[in-house]
């Protein structure tokens, strides 16, 4: 068997009974009901609750969803708290669920908006959480802030389990639209960041072999626009309608409902699409310079009593056409573009503001 793509693996830790959430708007609170409703299958201990010192209206909202969700709830406590170091010291799980309604804005325009307050969280909340899960748009970059500042001492993921879903909605779709019924179940991977760029592959229909190209594509289709390059296209589109929140399934309630499901996947084991920090020299050949490391992405990864691998191999990588694995490296390069750019634009004159970063990536 082909040697797997290994991430470092996570504290000894195996089993996570407390969770706490950072962020109680729309998301954050329909997040914590579906906790609390399905707490018999994720057989939590505690919920922890974080509301930011000095905003008493925040303060007096989170109290408020707390004293709602209890009147169905007498299983599993739910603290408040204003400290972030003692969420951290609390909490296994921490998922970070803050942002605004952003209009028209699109999730890559969003790019540094968040840096400040990841960064406060991740200073703040120690080094006692085993995991942090972001669901803050833009998901990748916000990861690669949340790494650097908790020194590795934290294992970062990136909620991008929608775009797998939406992808897979879309190619069901076109199947059905080719008259293709009782195929055997329908699967498929995706590569990249949580927005433009990413790649649809490894689509599997039923038993026959996977596709990675528009040859493969072209065995199903009559239509031949319907390629990969167009899934992939319209997989970014479909969030972007979403994520502006005027699509059906633009609503809290969906959104908390996937994040549920990640999180059930990381306590009990299962195979999920989520960003992770890749090590694409170890997977990727191309004449391109690589991003600089941390570099995270999304991947279908494999979560094992408390540990995580990518579910990638080196042939599962060698089956993807070179212009794919260009084309994502070039997108990576991008982002990492636009990181830089950001920091360069947002210091302030003041050389302690995003240190970090700035050292990482060597800007004076």
């Amino acid at each position: 068997m082909s040697e797997r793509l290994a991430k470092r693996e996570m504290t000894n830790q195996t089993s996570y009974k407390n969770i706490g959430i950072i962020g109680v708007g729309r998301i954050g609170e329909s997040l914590l009901t579906n906790l609390v409703k399905e707490n018999e299958n994720l057989g939590l201990n505690e919920l922890f609750v974080y509301s930011r010192p000095n905003k008493e209206k925040e303060k007096e909202r989170v109290e408020g969803i707390i004293q709602q969700i209890n009147t169905i709830n007498d299983i599993i406590p739910i603290n408040h708290t204003q400290e972030l170091r003692e969420l951290g010291n609390n909490s296994d799980i921490i998922v970070i669920t803050i942002g605004e309604k952003e209009g028209i804005i699109s999730r890559e325009g969003l790019t540094g908006r968040y840096f400040s307050d990841i960064k406060k969280i991740v200073e703040g909340i120690g080094y006692n959480p085993s995991l942090l899960l972001i669901a803050t748009n833009p998901v990748t970059p916000n990861c690669l802030v949340a790494d650097l500042y908790s020194r590795k001492k934290i294992n970062v993921l990136g909620f991008t389990r929608i775009d797998y879903l939406r992808a897979k909605r879309i190619f069901k779709g076109w199947l059905e639209e080719e008259g293709h019924k009782d195929l055997g179940g329908v699967n498929l991977d995706i590569l990249g960041p949580h927005g433009n760029g990413l790649l649809v592959t490894n689509i599997r229909i039923g038993k026959a072999q996977p596709i990675f190209n528009n040859e493969g594509m072209s065995l199903y289709f009559d239509d031949k626009t319907k390629t990969i390059e167009r899934l992939s296209l319209e997989t970014v589109k479909y969030g972007e309608t979403t994520f502006r929140r005027t699509a059906p399934d633009g609503t809290p309630s969906v959104f908390s409902d996937q994040i549920l499901k990640t999180l059930e996947n990381i306590l009990k084991g299962g195979r999920e699409t989520v960003s992770i920090d890749v090590n694409l020299s170890d997977i990727c050949r191309s004449g391109l310079k690589f991003p600089r490391r941390p570099t995270y992405m999304s991947i279908p990864v494999m979560f094992i009593r408390g540990n995580f691998i990518a579910d990638v191999d080196y042939d599962y990588i060698n089956s993807i056409p070179e212009n794919y694995r260009v084309g994502l490296l070039t997108t990576l390069r991008n982002e990492e573009r636009k990181i830089r750019l950001y920091i360069t634009k947002n210091s302030n004159g003041n050389s302690n503001e995003f240190g970090l970063l700035k050292e990482h990536y060597k800007i004076n």
